[in-house]
């Protein structure tokens, strides 16, 4: 009986090292790695050429993107062991690190935000109960006609409620390893700090040039053993397609109105947009090309970055937006148009959305007066910015009656009004009432 499949595969081929032992287990674990990563590139059309294991002689690198996908390299066993192979959700994490390689080159905080909304995917297919292609059929092949999109989805809610009935009265988090009892949970904290600083410094994007990088992927390319891949089947990709759509419900639930999916042109999502104030870069386009018949489109770009970033709500103060709708605004009186004089066009400006802690890296939401992984305090030069856009955005706008019942932070000098005592950007009290 015919299978429907996939023609357009996201990962080509597969190359392993022929030299090393257990090397079945090397080309199962990258299969693997593909198939667990799969939705999340499926829904930002990101292609790999070739995913390929290596084992450089650098103890520490762990992972290599060569041309924005053309090949993507990944360590799969321990430095001090060739036999052993590394936690499978390690290589995972370096396998969305390098991918996020594929749209952005320096570990700025874009890069940042953007990996971080990638592990926040991954668990989330995860606490469905998504465990790579094969996970309903135990690793057989469903077969047999295509399935519909409505039969798709209910296997899929099928198995993530007995995900979640299996987790019932359990310590474990959905999508997380359990906590076991009497664990200092400071010390969680660091580990997972550690671990996200191990995979960023195991990058060969933040010590090694192009020409270097791709020497290495080379080397590992004439000592490997290339496998193509095989074409996806339909029902496996139509079934991880409704997992996926069962995490974006999640998080349109998490975020409400201001839910943005990620797509070609915003690949972050809601965790990225103007992260740090700065419009995204105009991203250099890959050389790569998906082989015929058919090639992988690159998005058109203007001249003031990627696409379109989602707009959150502007900061100046959540409270002072909430008094002000209620205060009922004067009609407006005629304006005499023809002695004001021409002005210019009025530009929006840049929204601080998070920002990057310098210890830990982890991205924080701009409300956040310190890092909610280490607790380090704020950046200064981040909360002047917060002050500076609110003051900008104070100025654009034009004068109510309720800017006379506010008081401005002499710390921050963020606007509040009167009726609060404490500034909700700096945690001040003001001086007078």
């Amino acid at each position: 009986m015919s299978t429907s499949t996939e023609r357009d595969a996201l990962i080509s081929s597969y190359s392993h090292l022929k030299t090393q032992k257990r090397e079945s287990e090397a080309l199962f674990t990258l299969r693997k790695v593909a198939s667990l990563v799969k939705p999340i590139m499926r829904a930002r059309n990101w292609r790999v050429g070739t995913l390929t294991e290596f084992y450089p002689s650098q103890q520490n690198l762990l992972g290599l993107n060569v041309n924005r996908g053309q090949r993507i390299c990944l360590r799969l066993r321990y430095p001090g062991d060739q036999n052993q192979f590394l936690p499978m959700e390690e290589v995972v994490d370096t396998m969305l690190h390098e991918l996020c390689h594929n749209e952005i080159g320096p570990h700025t905080q874009e890069f940042h935000a953007l990996w971080d909304q990638l592990r926040k995917e991954h668990d989330g297919l995860k606490s469905k109960g998504y465990t790579g292609e094969g996970f309903l059929s135990e690793g057989k092949s469903l077969g047999g006609r295509k399935v519909p999109r409505h039969e798709a989805r209910r296997l899929a809610r099928i198995a993530a409620e007995k995900r979640q009935n299996g987790l019932k009265g359990s310590d474990q988090k959905l999508g997380g390893r359990p906590i076991p009892y009497g664990t200092d949970i400071r010390k969680v904290i660091v580990d997972a700090i550690e671990r996200r600083n191990k995979v960023l410094k195991g990058c060969g994007e933040s010590r090694m040039n192009p020409i270097e990088i791709k020497d290495l992927a080379d080397e590992a390319t004439q000592n490997g053993f290339k496998t193509q891949a095989e074409e996806d089947q339909a029902n496996e990709m139509a079934i991880a397609q409704a997992m996926w759509e069962l995490v974006q419900e999640d998080q349109k639930m998490e975020y409400g109105d201001l839910y943005v999916p990620p797509s070609v042109q915003n690949p972050a999502g809601n965790g990225g947009g103007n992260v740090g104030g700065q419009l995204s870069a105009k991203k250099p386009q890959s050389s790569y090309k998906q082989p015929p018949p058919k090639q992988a489109s690159t998005p058109s770009l203007n001249s003031a970055g990627m696409g379109i970033p989602r707009q959150p709500l502007g900061h100046v103060s959540r409270l002072v937006l909430e008094s002000s709708n209620k205060i009922s605004k004067p009609s407006p009186r005629p304006k005499d148009t023809q002695n004001e004089p021409a002005q210019g066009p009025v530009y929006p400006v840049p929204v601080l959305t998070g920002w990057t802690c310098t210890i830990c890296t982890l991205h924080n939401p701009i409300e956040f007066l310190c890092c909610d992984a280490c607790t380090t305090e704020r950046p200064e030069s981040i909360t002047k910015q917060i002050a500076l856009n609110a003051q900008k955005k104070a100025s654009a706008t034009k004068p109510s009656a309720s800017q006379q019942l506010m008081w401005t932070c002499r710390w921050c000098s963020t606007k509040m009004d009167n009726q609060w005592w404490t500034c909700s950007t700096c945690g001040k009290m003001k001086e007078s009432s």
